[in-house]
């Protein structure tokens, strides 16, 4: 398997971004387009806050819209990761709109 700085986690809870930051993996998407979260906004800086990890790292990158995550893991696998986790709040435009 690979190591975990080098894996993605998809999450939507502050739970599962904490989860994913204590095990150290490399890049952390948050995902707030599902239909039970209504406050989009509201709820990617919560992901992106951090409140559950044990070092404060939140969601690198959050995104409503699933047909985006193909080209954020395409960025992140060929190095372009590092531009991908320093953006403080990024909301991709949908690739669907």
């Amino acid at each position: 398997g690979l190591p975990p700085a080098r894996c993605v986690a998809v999450e939507d809870s502050a739970s599962g971004v904490g989860s994913a930051a204590n095990a150290k993996i490399g890049l952390i998407v948050g995902y707030v387009g599902a239909s039970h979260i209504t406050d989009k906004d509201g709820h990617a800086r919560m992901l992106m806050r951090g409140e559950r990890s044990e070092d404060g790292r939140g969601a690198d990158v959050v995104l409503a819209d699933m047909a985006d995550l193909p080209a954020v893991v395409a960025a992140f696998g060929t190095g372009g990761g590092a531009a991908v986790r320093g953006a403080s709040w990024v909301r991709l435009p949908s690739c669907s709109s």
